[in-house]
């Protein structure tokens, strides 16, 4: 069970009642509802409500940096290009893999109105390295903040060319995170199980995160047989979230985190079941909630 509490350990907290054990409230890219996604500023947000794990993707750019971002390419929703047009739904693709990074920071991600998220805060916001993000967070948090960091890496015809392979993917982001030294702050997680098998065998001493969407509530050990190892954490989509699924997976050493809960009546459902933590794009909600 210590591997299940990896992080709950260190974000020392309590809910309202002494004892209770602390849910790991984790905003999904740094708070999507409240902030631009995936930006420095989302995150400094998450910080200043002292959420205790800080949520978000990684991808690359053609010069092989690391970027924080959720799409692999500029995504219609927020994205407006340097001359000011709009990216929009039907224009081709301008995938981050085919750019130099210095090019993708003169993209803006924060200024457009977002329909997803009406009440997200507008201002004008870059696609972060990975690197200056954790340095800021690092030196922003008032106490350790841990990270649930996702390796974008998927499998498809522009796999290599649009979009970087799974190992070139893990052999540039992997090493770079290992160098903030974040220790057991640090969880890597991914839905690409080429890429959890890799990152286990080459650095196995990281914890990882599997992430799921289509298991369909039926026998969540065959789902695992997808994986060479045992993974740290089972990070399903909410809906797929049961008292059953999530006791088998404690009596087998797996904490449970599901994704992506914004509806507080859905949050206090999965803490009823026995959920570690939740991701959220509204933290402020599940703050309130589970504190």
């Amino acid at each position: 069970m210590k591997r299940v509490l990896i992080y709950l350990s260190l974000a020392v907290i309590l809910s309202g009642c002494k004892g209770k054990p602390a849910i790991d409230v984790q905003a999904h890219r740094g708070g999507a509802g409240l902030m631009p996604e995936n930006t420095i500023p989302a995150m400094q947000n998450a910080l200043d409500m002292d959420v205790n794990t800080l949520e978000f993707d990684l991808q690359l750019s053609q010069d092989g940096q690391v970027v924080v971002s959720h799409d692999n390419y500029f995504h219609p929703r927020y994205s407006t290009r340097p001359d000011g047009s709009l990216i929009n739904e039907g224009d081709p693709k301008e995938y981050l893999y085919t750019m130099p990074y210095d090019s993708i920071a003169k993209y803006d991600v924060g200024l457009r109105y977002v329909d997803r998220w009406p009440d997200q805060v507008k201002m004008a916001a870059t696609k972060p390295l990975a690197s200056d993000l954790i340095d800021f967070t690092e030196g922003y948090a008032k106490s350790p903040v841990n990270y649930n960091i996702e390796i974008k890496s998927t499998p498809g015809e522009g796999e290599g060319t649009l979009w970087p392979d799974y190992v070139t993917f893990c052999e540039k982001c992997i090493p770079m995170l290992l160098s903030k030294n974040l220790g057991e702050r640090l969880i890597v997680q991914s839905f690409d199980t080429r890429a959890l098998n890799y990152i286990h065998s080459k650095w196995p001493e990281l914890t990882l995160s599997y992430l799921t969407e289509d298991y369909d509530g039926g026998d969540i050990e065959s789902l695992l047989k997808n994986l060479d190892f045992v993974p740290q954490w089972w990070s399903p989509e909410s809906s797929q979230v049961t008292a059953e699924n999530v006791a088998w997976c404690h009596s087998h050493g797996i904490g449970v985190v599901p994704w992506t809960v914004d509806d507080p009546e859905e949050m206090q459902r999965l803490v009823d079941c026995g959920v570690e933590a939740i991701i959220s794009n509204y933290p402020d909600r599940l703050i309130k909630v589970v504190r």
